[in-house]
Protein backbone atom coordinates (compact mmCIF):
# COMPACT_ATOMS: atom_id res chain seq x y z
CA UNK A 1 0.00 0.00 0.00
CA UNK A 2 1.61 3.44 -1.29
CA UNK A 3 0.13 6.01 1.84
CA UNK A 4 0.44 9.95 0.23
CA UNK A 5 0.45 12.49 3.75
CA UNK A 6 -0.18 16.63 3.68
CA UNK A 7 3.09 17.54 5.43
CA UNK A 8 2.65 21.03 4.79
CA UNK A 9 2.00 21.68 8.81
CA UNK A 10 5.79 19.96 9.58
CA UNK A 11 7.88 23.36 9.64
CA UNK A 12 9.97 24.68 12.23
CA UNK A 13 8.67 26.22 14.69
CA UNK A 14 5.14 24.45 14.01
CA UNK A 15 1.94 24.45 16.01
CA UNK A 16 -0.22 22.37 17.42
CA UNK A 17 -1.34 20.27 13.95
CA UNK A 18 2.32 20.05 13.24
CA UNK A 19 2.85 18.09 16.27
CA UNK A 20 0.19 16.02 16.14
CA UNK A 21 1.30 14.91 12.45
CA UNK A 22 5.00 14.77 13.58
CA UNK A 23 3.32 12.12 16.85
CA UNK A 24 1.60 10.43 14.68
CA UNK A 25 4.23 9.29 11.69
CA UNK A 26 6.38 6.97 13.91
CA UNK A 27 3.77 4.67 15.28
CA UNK A 28 1.72 4.96 11.80
CA UNK A 29 5.47 3.26 10.32
CA UNK A 30 5.12 0.30 12.84
CA UNK A 31 1.16 0.16 12.67
CA UNK A 32 1.07 -0.10 8.57
CA UNK A 33 4.19 -2.69 8.20
CA UNK A 34 2.97 -3.30 4.72
CA UNK A 35 2.88 0.45 3.76
CA UNK A 36 5.40 2.85 1.53
CA UNK A 37 4.81 6.40 2.47
CA UNK A 38 5.19 10.07 0.58
CA UNK A 39 4.90 13.74 2.62
CA UNK A 40 4.31 16.26 0.73
CA UNK A 41 5.92 19.52 1.64
CA UNK A 42 4.64 22.64 0.22
CA UNK A 43 8.41 23.94 0.70
CA UNK A 44 10.69 23.02 3.78
CA UNK A 45 9.54 19.87 5.77
CA UNK A 46 11.04 19.49 9.46
CA UNK A 47 10.54 15.68 10.18
CA UNK A 48 12.59 12.70 10.84
CA UNK A 49 11.50 9.59 8.94
CA UNK A 50 10.33 6.91 11.00
CA UNK A 51 12.07 4.03 8.19
CA UNK A 52 13.45 3.61 4.50
CA UNK A 53 9.62 3.07 3.65
CA UNK A 54 9.10 7.00 3.93
CA UNK A 55 10.58 10.01 1.41
CA UNK A 56 9.27 13.66 1.60
CA UNK A 57 8.56 15.38 -1.99
CA UNK A 58 8.68 19.41 -1.57
CA UNK A 59 6.99 21.54 -4.37
CA UNK A 60 9.95 22.65 -6.40
CA UNK A 61 8.14 25.45 -7.83
CA UNK A 62 9.42 28.30 -6.04
CA UNK A 63 5.93 30.25 -7.13
CA UNK A 64 3.97 27.74 -5.79
CA UNK A 65 5.37 26.86 -2.34
CA UNK A 66 4.93 30.92 -1.69
CA UNK A 67 0.73 30.07 -1.86
CA UNK A 68 -0.97 30.32 1.74
CA UNK A 69 -1.14 26.60 3.11
CA UNK A 70 -4.76 26.41 2.74
CA UNK A 71 -4.70 27.51 -1.36
CA UNK A 72 -1.97 25.30 -1.78
CA UNK A 73 -3.60 22.21 -0.78
CA UNK A 74 -6.42 23.04 -2.78
CA UNK A 75 -4.81 24.17 -5.92
CA UNK A 76 -1.98 22.17 -6.11
CA UNK A 77 -0.87 19.66 -4.05
CA UNK A 78 -2.71 17.13 -6.30
CA UNK A 79 -0.76 17.88 -9.09
CA UNK A 80 2.08 17.29 -6.34
CA UNK A 81 0.71 13.61 -6.31
CA UNK A 82 -0.96 12.83 -9.00
CA UNK A 83 2.37 10.64 -10.70
CA UNK A 84 2.47 8.48 -7.34
CA UNK A 85 -0.03 5.89 -7.81
CA UNK A 86 -0.79 6.30 -4.15
CA UNK A 87 -3.69 4.11 -2.50
CA UNK A 88 -4.74 6.14 -0.12
CA UNK A 89 -4.31 10.01 1.05
CA UNK A 90 -4.35 11.45 4.87
CA UNK A 91 -5.31 15.02 3.92
CA UNK A 92 -3.41 15.68 8.05
CA UNK A 93 -4.47 19.50 7.47
CA UNK A 94 -8.19 18.86 6.83
CA UNK A 95 -9.11 20.23 3.71
CA UNK A 96 -8.53 17.84 0.77
CA UNK A 97 -6.31 18.63 -2.73
CA UNK A 98 -8.96 19.87 -5.67
CA UNK A 99 -7.89 16.95 -7.78
CA UNK A 100 -8.02 13.51 -6.68
CA UNK A 101 -9.72 11.83 -9.41
CA UNK A 102 -10.72 8.63 -7.50
CA UNK A 103 -8.05 8.61 -4.81
CA UNK A 104 -9.64 7.79 -1.79
CA UNK A 105 -8.70 10.15 1.32
CA UNK A 106 -8.81 10.20 4.57
CA UNK A 107 -9.25 13.40 6.47
CA UNK A 108 -8.45 14.81 10.44
CA UNK A 109 -10.68 17.50 12.01
CA UNK A 110 -8.52 19.26 14.82
CA UNK A 111 -11.53 21.50 15.45
CA UNK A 112 -14.05 23.95 13.60
CA UNK A 113 -13.07 27.38 14.55
CA UNK A 114 -14.33 28.79 11.19
CA UNK A 115 -17.85 28.09 12.58
CA UNK A 116 -17.85 29.11 16.32
CA UNK A 117 -15.34 31.45 16.78
CA UNK A 118 -14.52 32.80 12.92
CA UNK A 119 -12.90 36.57 14.02
CA UNK A 120 -10.20 34.73 15.73
CA UNK A 121 -8.94 33.40 12.53
CA UNK A 122 -6.85 35.06 9.57
CA UNK A 123 -8.85 35.96 6.52
CA UNK A 124 -7.34 33.66 3.99
CA UNK A 125 -7.66 31.12 6.56
CA UNK A 126 -11.22 31.47 7.60
CA UNK A 127 -12.37 31.95 4.06
CA UNK A 128 -11.05 28.35 3.12
CA UNK A 129 -12.67 26.99 5.52
CA UNK A 130 -16.14 28.51 4.72
CA UNK A 131 -15.24 27.47 1.40
CA UNK A 132 -14.16 23.69 1.16
CA UNK A 133 -14.39 22.71 4.73
CA UNK A 134 -17.73 20.91 4.54
CA UNK A 135 -17.85 19.84 0.69
CA UNK A 136 -14.02 18.23 1.48
CA UNK A 137 -15.55 16.33 4.74
CA UNK A 138 -18.22 15.13 2.02
CA UNK A 139 -15.46 13.51 -0.16
CA UNK A 140 -13.29 12.14 2.15
CA UNK A 141 -13.68 8.44 2.61
CA UNK A 142 -12.97 8.39 6.38
CA UNK A 143 -13.18 11.00 8.85
CA UNK A 144 -11.23 11.39 12.42
CA UNK A 145 -11.32 13.74 15.16
CA UNK A 146 -9.37 14.37 17.28
CA UNK A 147 -12.01 14.49 20.35
CA UNK A 148 -15.33 13.00 21.26
CA UNK A 149 -16.28 16.61 21.62
CA UNK A 150 -15.55 17.46 18.25
CA UNK A 151 -16.87 14.51 16.88
CA UNK A 152 -19.79 15.82 18.76
CA UNK A 153 -20.08 19.21 16.82
CA UNK A 154 -19.54 18.25 13.88
CA UNK A 155 -22.97 16.20 13.61
CA UNK A 156 -24.59 18.71 15.67
CA UNK A 157 -23.46 21.78 13.32
CA UNK A 158 -22.70 20.05 10.27
CA UNK A 159 -24.71 16.92 10.61
CA UNK A 160 -21.38 15.19 9.56
CA UNK A 161 -20.33 11.31 10.73
CA UNK A 162 -17.21 10.85 12.23
CA UNK A 163 -15.74 7.57 12.07
CA UNK A 164 -13.28 7.29 14.38
CA UNK A 165 -11.52 9.41 17.60
CA UNK A 166 -7.76 9.34 17.30
CA UNK A 167 -6.92 11.64 20.58
CA UNK A 168 -3.61 13.38 20.66
CA UNK A 169 -0.92 12.18 22.61
CA UNK A 170 1.74 13.76 25.19
CA UNK A 171 5.02 13.11 26.50
CA UNK A 172 5.51 10.61 29.22
CA UNK A 173 9.18 11.57 30.14
CA UNK A 174 8.10 14.67 32.42
CA UNK A 175 6.32 12.20 34.89
CA UNK A 176 9.75 11.95 36.91
CA UNK A 177 11.35 14.91 35.82
CA UNK A 178 14.02 16.40 38.58
CA UNK A 179 13.01 19.70 39.55
CA UNK A 180 16.65 20.79 40.51
CA UNK A 181 17.59 19.95 36.61
CA UNK A 182 14.27 21.86 35.89
CA UNK A 183 15.51 24.92 37.18
CA UNK A 184 18.96 25.26 35.55
CA UNK A 185 17.43 24.44 32.27
CA UNK A 186 15.33 27.89 33.05
CA UNK A 187 17.55 29.95 34.47
CA UNK A 188 19.85 28.73 31.46
CA UNK A 189 17.46 31.18 29.54
CA UNK A 190 16.72 33.65 32.12
CA UNK A 191 13.78 32.74 33.81
CA UNK A 192 13.40 32.23 37.85
CA UNK A 193 10.40 31.24 40.06
CA UNK A 194 7.86 32.12 40.99
CA UNK A 195 6.16 31.97 37.90
CA UNK A 196 2.45 31.21 35.79
CA UNK A 197 2.62 29.44 32.50
CA UNK A 198 1.04 29.74 29.14
CA UNK A 199 1.52 27.39 26.64
CA UNK A 200 0.11 27.57 22.69
CA UNK A 201 0.47 30.11 19.66
CA UNK A 202 -0.05 33.77 20.84
CA UNK A 203 -3.44 34.50 18.52
CA UNK A 204 -6.65 35.85 18.95
CA UNK A 205 -8.20 32.55 20.00
CA UNK A 206 -6.01 31.48 22.38
CA UNK A 207 -7.25 35.04 24.76
CA UNK A 208 -3.79 35.45 26.37
CA UNK A 209 -5.22 39.31 26.92
CA UNK A 210 -7.52 38.25 29.48
CA UNK A 211 -4.94 36.15 30.82
CA UNK A 212 -2.70 39.00 31.56
CA UNK A 213 -5.40 41.33 32.67
CA UNK A 214 -6.07 38.76 35.26
CA UNK A 215 -2.74 38.12 36.09
CA UNK A 216 -2.53 42.43 36.05
CA UNK A 217 -5.64 42.42 38.54
CA UNK A 218 -3.70 40.15 41.05
CA UNK A 219 -0.88 42.69 40.84
CA UNK A 220 -2.82 45.71 41.61
CA UNK A 221 -4.07 43.85 44.38
CA UNK A 222 -0.84 43.07 46.33
CA UNK A 223 -1.34 39.19 45.18
CA UNK A 224 1.65 37.63 42.85
CA UNK A 225 4.14 40.16 43.65
CA UNK A 226 7.15 38.03 43.15
CA UNK A 227 5.22 36.19 40.01
CA UNK A 228 6.72 36.20 36.86
CA UNK A 229 3.89 35.23 33.65
CA UNK A 230 5.97 32.83 31.20
CA UNK A 231 4.48 32.71 27.66
CA UNK A 232 5.59 29.52 25.69
CA UNK A 233 4.54 29.81 22.11
CA UNK A 234 5.11 31.21 18.39
CA UNK A 235 3.66 34.58 17.62
CA UNK A 236 0.64 34.23 15.62
CA UNK A 237 -1.30 36.66 13.69
CA UNK A 238 -2.97 39.62 14.79
CA UNK A 239 -1.35 42.92 16.86
CA UNK A 240 2.24 42.57 15.86
CA UNK A 241 2.19 38.80 14.31
CA UNK A 242 1.10 38.16 18.48
CA UNK A 243 -2.28 38.97 19.04
CA UNK A 244 -1.61 40.11 22.51
CA UNK A 245 -1.62 43.51 23.88
CA UNK A 246 1.36 43.09 26.53
CA UNK A 247 2.13 46.32 27.49
CA UNK A 248 4.93 46.95 29.13
CA UNK A 249 5.07 44.93 32.37
CA UNK A 250 8.35 43.78 33.13
CA UNK A 251 6.65 40.67 35.02
CA UNK A 252 5.77 38.70 31.84
CA UNK A 253 8.25 37.06 29.51
CA UNK A 254 7.43 35.89 26.03
CA UNK A 255 9.78 32.72 25.03
CA UNK A 256 8.64 31.97 21.42
CA UNK A 257 8.66 28.35 20.08
CA UNK A 258 10.71 26.36 23.06
CA UNK A 259 11.59 22.81 22.58
CA UNK A 260 10.65 19.76 25.17
CA UNK A 261 13.35 20.18 27.55
CA UNK A 262 12.35 23.75 28.10
CA UNK A 263 8.71 22.68 28.07
CA UNK A 264 9.52 20.06 30.43
CA UNK A 265 10.83 22.17 32.79
CA UNK A 266 8.21 24.96 32.63
CA UNK A 267 5.38 22.61 33.44
CA UNK A 268 7.28 21.06 36.50
CA UNK A 269 7.90 24.20 38.17
CA UNK A 270 5.34 26.85 37.15
CA UNK A 271 2.79 27.48 39.80
CA UNK A 272 0.06 26.56 37.21
CA UNK A 273 -0.51 26.75 33.55
CA UNK A 274 -3.16 29.35 32.31
CA UNK A 275 -5.08 28.14 29.54
CA UNK A 276 -8.36 30.50 28.85
CA UNK A 277 -8.74 29.61 24.68
CA UNK A 278 -12.09 31.06 23.46
CA UNK A 279 -12.32 27.60 21.93
CA UNK A 280 -10.04 24.50 21.24
CA UNK A 281 -10.89 21.38 19.39
CA UNK A 282 -9.09 19.27 22.00
CA UNK A 283 -6.14 21.52 24.06
CA UNK A 284 -2.84 19.53 24.56
CA UNK A 285 -0.89 21.38 26.93
CA UNK A 286 -3.88 20.74 29.73
CA UNK A 287 -3.27 16.94 28.77
CA UNK A 288 0.13 18.06 29.23
CA UNK A 289 0.23 19.79 32.57
CA UNK A 290 -1.78 16.41 33.70
CA UNK A 291 1.25 14.53 33.19
CA UNK A 292 3.70 17.26 34.90
CA UNK A 293 1.39 17.38 38.00
CA UNK A 294 1.08 20.92 37.23
CA UNK A 295 -2.18 22.66 38.48
CA UNK A 296 -4.53 24.61 35.44
CA UNK A 297 -6.92 27.09 34.88
CA UNK A 298 -8.83 26.59 31.95
CA UNK A 299 -11.93 27.76 29.92
CA UNK A 300 -14.59 25.37 30.39
CA UNK A 301 -15.70 23.78 27.54
CA UNK A 302 -16.65 19.56 26.51
CA UNK A 303 -13.29 19.62 24.56
CA UNK A 304 -11.38 21.37 27.56
CA UNK A 305 -12.69 19.03 30.57
CA UNK A 306 -12.07 16.22 27.98
CA UNK A 307 -8.33 16.79 27.58
CA UNK A 308 -7.75 18.15 31.31
CA UNK A 309 -9.65 15.78 33.51
CA UNK A 310 -11.21 16.44 36.74
CA UNK A 311 -7.94 18.28 38.58
CA UNK A 312 -8.38 21.41 36.16
CA UNK A 313 -9.75 24.33 37.69
CA UNK A 314 -12.56 25.59 34.74
CA UNK A 315 -13.76 29.45 34.51
CA UNK A 316 -15.29 31.23 32.01
CA UNK A 317 -12.41 33.65 29.76
CA UNK A 318 -13.00 36.64 31.36
CA UNK A 319 -10.54 38.67 32.88
CA UNK A 320 -12.25 38.32 36.20
CA UNK A 321 -13.23 34.64 36.25
CA UNK A 322 -9.80 34.29 35.33
CA UNK A 323 -8.07 35.91 38.47
CA UNK A 324 -10.41 34.11 40.69
CA UNK A 325 -8.73 31.14 39.21
CA UNK A 326 -5.89 31.63 40.05
CA UNK A 327 -6.23 32.92 43.66
CA UNK A 328 -8.72 29.61 44.10
CA UNK A 329 -5.95 27.19 41.97
CA UNK A 330 -3.02 28.49 43.87
CA UNK A 331 -4.39 27.94 47.33
CA UNK A 332 -4.93 24.15 46.65
CA UNK A 333 -1.90 21.26 46.65
CA UNK A 334 -0.59 20.42 43.13
CA UNK A 335 -2.36 17.09 41.72
CA UNK A 336 -0.69 14.43 41.02
CA UNK A 337 1.04 13.40 37.97
CA UNK A 338 -1.13 11.64 36.14
CA UNK A 339 -0.53 8.74 32.99
CA UNK A 340 -3.08 9.35 30.45
CA UNK A 341 -5.36 6.64 28.74
CA UNK A 342 -4.26 6.81 25.47
CA UNK A 343 -0.62 7.75 23.44
CA UNK A 344 0.67 8.18 19.95
CA UNK A 345 0.40 3.93 19.38
CA UNK A 346 -3.42 4.40 20.20
CA UNK A 347 -3.72 7.11 17.65
CA UNK A 348 -1.88 5.35 14.83
CA UNK A 349 -3.78 2.16 15.15
CA UNK A 350 -7.17 4.04 14.57
CA UNK A 351 -4.97 5.93 11.89
CA UNK A 352 -3.85 3.13 10.18
CA UNK A 353 -7.36 1.37 10.43
CA UNK A 354 -9.29 4.06 8.35
CA UNK A 355 -6.22 4.54 5.99
CA UNK A 356 -6.44 0.39 5.05
CA UNK A 357 -10.75 0.41 5.01
CA UNK A 358 -10.09 3.66 2.84
CA UNK A 359 -7.80 2.11 0.32
CA UNK A 360 -9.59 -1.42 0.05
CA UNK A 361 -13.05 -0.35 0.34
CA UNK A 362 -13.62 -2.07 3.58
CA UNK A 363 -16.16 -1.09 6.29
Amino acid sequence: MKVGIDASRLRPGMSGIGHYVRGILAPLDLALPEAHFILYARAACDVALPSKRWSIRCDPHSVFNKLPISEWIHYRLGACLASDNLDVFWAANTLLPNQVGSLPCVTTVYDLNHLLFPGTMPILTRAAHRRWFASDLRRAARVISISEGTAARLKALLGCRVDAIAKPAVPLRGTSTDRSAAAASLAAVGIRQPFLLTVGTREPRKNLTSAIAAVSTLKAKGCLPDHQLIMAGAGGWGGRRSGVAMGDQNWIKALGYVDDTILMALYTLADALLFPSLYEGYGIPLGEARVYGCRAVATDSPELREAGGPDVLYVEPTAEAIAQGIEMILSKPAPPARRPDHDWNDAAIVMAAALRQAAYGSG
